[in-house]
Order: C-alpha cells, then sequence, then structure tokens
C-alpha cells in the first residue's frame, strides 16, 4: 500500500492530549499524527481509549462529560477548546465521523440521498448543487446514483457504511474518523470497505484515523499502525513493520489472537 503524505506539517496532530473524567486521566497521548493522503490505525482492546480519541478529535468527548487538554490540530486549526460554531464547521466540513453503526447515521423515514442533500443544504448548497454533489460522492464510493432514493432498510449493512463515507465526501472532508467501521459487517463486506478506504486514499487524497480492535483489518488497510493501551500509545510505526516485527509484548499479543491477516483487496 503507498500512501502520498505531503512534505509539509501533518493533517491532524495530537500532543500532550489528555482526557479525563474528574479526576482520572483515561487517555494520554504524547505525539500521534495522521499526514495528508494517509491512514493510521489506532488500535487495542476494548476500553483503550481508541474511540475517546477519536471523539476527542471531532470535539465530542465533552458531551459525557469529559475533560481535554492539550493539543489538537487539523490543518493547523486548535481543536481543544475551539467553539462549538467552529467544530460544526469543521465537522461539517474538513473531518467526518465513519461510524460503526451506519444505520445509526441515517434518519430510517427519509431516503439516504435526502439525509445527504439536506447535509450539504445546510452547509450553503443551492439545491441543484447539493443533488450533483450528492450523486458525484455516490459515484465515488462505487454506489449507483438509484442507491440514493432507497430508504436506510433497504441498502446492506456496506452499502449504507459507504453512503456514510459518501457523506463526509461530499462535505469536503479531508479527514476521515473512522471508528471500528468494519467490525458490524462480515469479511468479504470488511474487504470492500477496506479496499474503498484504500482508493479514496491513493485517488481522492483522502486521510483517515481508523479506530478498531482489529489488528487483521488495520494491517491490511493501513500506512502505519499506532497500538494503545490503558490510554497511552505503546507503539507507532509502518503497518507493514508493525504486523512483522513488533516491538511490544502487548502488540505481539493482539497478534497472536490474530488466526492470519487477511490481504486486502479494491472494492
Amino acid at each position: 500500500m503507498t500512501a502520498n503524505p505531503t512534505t509539509s506539517g501533518p493533517l491532524l496532530a495530537i500532543r500532550d492530549l489528555r482526557i479525563g473524567f474528574g479526576a482520572r486521566t483515561q487517555v494520554h497521548i504524547g505525539e500521534l499524527d495522521v499526514r495528508a493522503g494517509e491512514i493510521v490505525g489506532l488500535a487495542g482492546e476494548s476500553g483503550a481509549g481508541k474511540s475517546l480519541t477519536g471523539l476527542s478529535v471531532l470535539g465530542l468527548s465533552q458531551r459525557s462529560g469529559a475533560t481535554v487538554t492539550g493539543s489538537i490540530t487539523l490543518d493547523g486549526v486548535e481543536l481543544v477548546g475551539a467553539p462549538e460554531a467552529r467544530l460544526r464547521r469543521l465537522r461539517g466540513g474538513t473531518m467526518a465521523l465513519i461510524p460503526q453503526n451506519p444505520s445509526s447515521a441515517f434518519n430510517p423515514v427519509l431516503r439516504v440521498g435526502t439525509t445527504v442533500r439536506r447535509a450539504l443544504r445546510l452547509h450553503g448548497d443551492s439545491r441543484a448543487t447539493a443533488r450533483r454533489r450528492a450523486v458525484e460522492a455516490v459515484t465515488k464510493v462505487r454506489l449507483e446514483e438509484q442507491h440514493l432514493e432507497r430508504y436506510p432498510h433497504q441498502l446492506s449493512g456496506g452499502q449504507l457504511q459507504r453512503v456514510a463515507i459518501a457523506l463526509g465526501l461530499a462535505l469536503g472532508a479531508r479527514l476521515l474518523i473512522a471508528d471500528e467501521p468494519t467490525s458490524a459487517l462480515d469479511v468479504t463486506v470488511q474487504d470492500e470497505i477496506c479496499g474503498l478506504l484504500r482508493s479514496l486514499r491513493d485517488d481522492e487524497g483522502v486521510s483517515a484515523l481508523f479506530v478498531s480492535h482489529d489488528l487483521a483489518v488495520l494491517g491490511s488497510t493501513c500506512d502505519r499502525i499506532a497500538v494503545m493501551r490503558d490510554g497511552r500509545i505503546l507503539e507507532d510505526r509502518p503497518a507493514v513493520d508493525l504486523v512483522t516485527a513488533p516491538h511490544h509484548d502487548y502488540t505481539r499479543e493482539l497478534l497472536a489472537a490474530v488466526p492470519r491477516l487477511r490481504g486486502g483487496s479494491d472494492a
């Protein structure tokens, strides 16, 4: 797999990030970067702090009562302590969440295309422009225009995940926060979604922070993988190096739990 990171600074830069509840610090990350055109995996068991880190990038962890300190910059813009209005603009533009359960992203009584077009209209598009951009986005995720006119229950889990990704692309997202985006899908569809993320990286220059407990999925998709345990990063290395010669015993344990790393195939 070949990333195309720029030679300038990282698109996403995390420095001395601390996320806590009350007096207890749940996450402390000294440094983590995602460059343009790079997929970075965040691996670890349940409770390691992976999803909490992703939510903090989106400015959403505070809604659950978390205290966030340190620095998270997106394309040079500081997110920690940023006004909610700024975070909303960034969530609807520069970055987007790809959820674990894609059906949760869509109103069950609306056609999925209506949801996508409404989001675009809220960000200033005319009706005609919103329709055109919605069609362009689903084409990029290898769906047909007709899929936009279906209700969520009429689409498979993999198709819904593609529409969720299309929504982020339509809004112009350069960074996808993918929170266990394949865990609810069967193995074949997992490979299709991973192949799609690789294609978007290579063809569109889209970056992703890919949160998952599954090192098989991360190893076949990511350029780099950071392994988390108890809220801290134990090692952060190129994916191929990490899965073939891990430095930390905990990483070896995670790899030992995987029967074999599935080879990726484009969707």
